[in-house]
């Protein structure tokens, strides 16, 4: 079986192409900025040029782009934007209205003059194209994680633990967290408009958060008996633009916490882990701090491993607590990847 698994971060999308006829570390990858990084790198050329800007396609990840969406409107130029396309920027699209922005109709065309960009997290020409200088052939299964908070016209980061806290509650096990394309509730519009862009291929989507978390992981090797289970961790995935940590209990997720990654230092990060696994953090601290929130539901007796993975691990490089620095297959970057491949198995019973 061949599928290519990409995670879909704030600065890179990483990409893996799985071969089960290889180990996974002779598996061909790339790191390339993500497209939330290439959209907004063609608005601040729009501009640059001073040229109106219209947003046609997906609901796709936002971050860079819409920082460079408020930009242009502050310039004094334009943004034009389907409704699909505008929730890129926010769900709630009277907000989006108010922020200067156009919205127009699904299907409206754009006029003559104006810089017409395409929004969608997976460019499929792009990757075959890539893949073909190569002389590889695109795989007819995609593996996908993108971070959705799900459409919501309250706060974002409420509705988003309220999703985390029912997965947790559904068991908290790696399959809880993957979707295929007819069990991705109807809210994650972010994994609906990926699965629209996909809709040629076998897919599975899942978060990115938890894809980190699980291919950070060792896979489990067989045991037998009663007193096998593995022991708890804290697993920690400092990305680009989220951090989230998770307790992983028997191979459960039972507590996470999320923040930005921008707000955090050592010293933060170091609380945040003891009262995650102590269980005294709040969801009130997290979010008032300017992060997503906290759900805890199981802890440990003790504290235990912490295994820190993500392209700003180095927050983490002089914490009080004996980390482990996770590098699965030898690629820390590819993390995410290797729970995708994980999870797309489980939906074969395969682990």
């Amino acid at each position: 079986m061949q599928c290519i698994a990409i995670d879909v971060g704030a600065g890179t999308q990483d990409i893996l192409v799985y071969d089960d006829k290889k180990s996974v570390s002779q598996c061909f990858k790339m790191v390339l900025p993500s497209r939330t990084v290439i959209v907004a790198e063609r608005i601040r050329d729009a501009t640059d040029q001073r040229k109106d800007v219209f947003l046609d396609g997906f609901t796709m990840g936002g971050g860079p782009c819409v920082r460079a969406i408020k930009d242009h409107l502050k310039s004094g130029l334009q943004i034009y934007a389907t409704e699909t396309a505008a929730k890129t920027i926010y769900d709630d699209l009277d907000r989006v209205r108010s922020l200067g922005v156009a919205v127009m109709p699904d299907g409206a065309e754009a006029d003559s003059g104006v810089v017409r960009i395409e929004t969608r997290d997976i460019d499929i020409p792009a990757v075959r194209g890539m893949l073909g200088l190569f002389g590889m052939d695109l795989p007819e299964t995609f593996a996908v994680a993108v971070q959705d908070h799900g459409e919501s016209t309250g706060s974002n980061r409420i509705f988003r633990f309220e999703h985390l806290k029912r997965l947790i509650h559904a068991g908290g096990d790696l399959q809880s967290f993957v979707y295929t394309r007819e069990t991705i509730p109807g809210y994650l519009t972010r994994m609906h408009s990926v699965a629209e862009t996909l809709a040629d291929f076998e897919l599975v989507l899942m978060d990115t958060g938890p894809a980190a978390i699980f291919g950070a992981v060792p896979d489990r090797a067989p045991v037998s008996g009663a007193n096998d289970s593995p022991e708890p961790k804290i697993v920690l995935n400092i990305g680009n633009g989220h951090t989230l940590c998770a307790i992983l209990m028997d191979e459960r997720v039972t507590g996470v916490f999320e923040h930005h990654t921008r707000q955090l230092d050592t010293g933060t990060l170091d609380t945040y882990i003891d009262k995650l696994a102590d269980g005294t953090l709040t969801f009130e601290e997290i979010f008032e701090s300017g992060g997503h929130g906290c759900y805890i539901g199981e802890i440990p007796d003790t504290m235990p491993q912490v295994i820190v993975t993500g392209p700003n691990r180095c927050i983490a490089e002089h914490s009080r607590h004996d980390v482990t620095f996770a590098a699965p297959h030898g690629d820390m970057m590819l993390t995410g990847c290797f729970g995708l491949v994980k999870g797309l198995l489980s939906t074969k019973g395969d682990r």
